[in-house]
């Protein structure tokens, strides 16, 4: 079956979700606050003014940087939002939780598109994914109800995940010189599509990740040649594990799952998207409702987003991340991670280091 051309999937596709998520912004502007807050007039529970552009452009480029490499915008946009917006109240977690549930869509389309996606892969991961995001808002009522130590575990998440990001480029750089590895296939490929007068994409046009076995709790998925083992036991409790925390910081939890499957797996940027796209979809669809309906449900605690705003930001980050889903295969692993890698280090330090001396500027 031959793809679509660009611009029509772009226009068929893409444009109907943009409009649908840009109305659904003005609307809940108005149906939640009874006027739409702005530059002029500030949101009422983030208590910040703030252009609407200024959101979407937020969306984009958070939407874009993280979507290339397999996650959701929530990592970026999150610690932007607290200091360089200011929106430090509690409902920022949720806010930002419709951000990373909406974002992705631009990916998931765009992947699948590509034939990026594998049932097995997403799956298993999800179910953990369901549970977790039920437990952490909990989580976040509780322990980390105060603005401080909030911020303090979001620093300690950025570091972490900067730290493997530097190491993954550096190691991925090696074995392109040395030869060996997807990096230096990704390298042939594009030297030879180059020499043709071609765009220079790294990995095959339509290349497609295959499940070729599945039996004894594990399968085997397949991709450009190359194949990896992994258990549904494993994935379910990884995604457990990471929707905890994921849904306690209000982020999708791609943050911590590239990294994961990046180590444990050696699964490439190019295949893991397939289980980390439709994760924090799915993780950031049940953070939502437990903060929304659940919470106030069973407690006396109540935690509402700035709707306009999510959808607003999630406007751009569909965008971005469809952005992101088209170019991903002319760049480099090890040129994402570094740049992903020092720039999420940086912040996530500075955040860290707030907890415990005042800094020269406000976080």
């Amino acid at each position: 079956m031959t793809q679509k051309p660009l611009l029509r999937e772009f226009l068929t596709e893409q444009v109907p979700l943009l409009a649908l998520v840009l109305s659904a912004g003005f609307a809940a502007a108005y149906l939640q606050h009874g006027f739409l807050p702005g530059a002029d007039i500030a949101f009422p529970l983030a208590g910040v003014k703030v252009p609407i552009w200024h959101l979407i452009w937020l969306g984009f480029w958070a939407g874009y940087t993280m979507a290339v490499v397999g996650e959701a915008a929530g990592i970026f946009a999150l610690p932007y939002t607290m200091t360089i917006l200011q929106f430090s109240t509690p409902s920022v977690t949720p806010t930002t939780q419709l951000l990373t549930f909406l974002n992705p869509f631009g990916a998931l389309f765009g992947f699948r598109r590509n034939r990026q996606h594998n049932l097995d892969l997403a799956k298993w991961v999800c179910l953990g994914g369901i549970a977790g995001g039920l437990i952490g808002p909990f989580i976040r009522i509780t322990i980390l109800s105060e603005t401080e130590p909030f911020t303090f575990v979001v620093g300690l998440a950025l570091v972490a995940a900067g730290a493997h990001l530097t190491v993954a480029a550096v190691r991925g750089y090696r074995s392109r010189k040395t030869g060996t590895g997807i990096e230096a296939r990704f390298h042939k490929e594009a030297e030879a599509q180059r020499a043709k007068g071609l765009a220079p994409s790294g990995i095959p046009a339509g290349e497609p990740i295959k499940t070729i076995e599945r039996g004894n709790g594990h399968f085997t998925v397949e991709y450009w040649g190359e194949q990896w083992r992994i258990s549904q036991l494993t994935l379910t409790v990884t995604g457990l594990l990471v929707g905890i925390v994921s849904a306690a910081l209000g982020v999708g939890g791609g943050f911590l799952l590239v990294p994961i499957f990046s180590a444990l797996y050696r699964l490439p940027m190019y295949v893991l998207v397939a289980a980390t796209i439709p994760y924090v979809i799915v993780l950031s669809a049940v953070g939502l409702f437990t903060y929304s309906v659940i919470i106030p449900a069973f407690t006396t605690t109540m935690i509402a987003p700035e709707w306009a705003w999510g959808f607003f930001a999630a406007t751009g980050g569909i965008l971005g991340a469809w952005c992101a889903a088209k170019t991903q295969r002319f760049v480099p692993e090890h040129l994402l991670k570094l740049m992903l890698g020092g720039i999420t280090g940086l912040a996530g330090s500075l955040y860290v280091l707030g907890f415990f001396v005042d800094l020269p500027f406000k976080l």
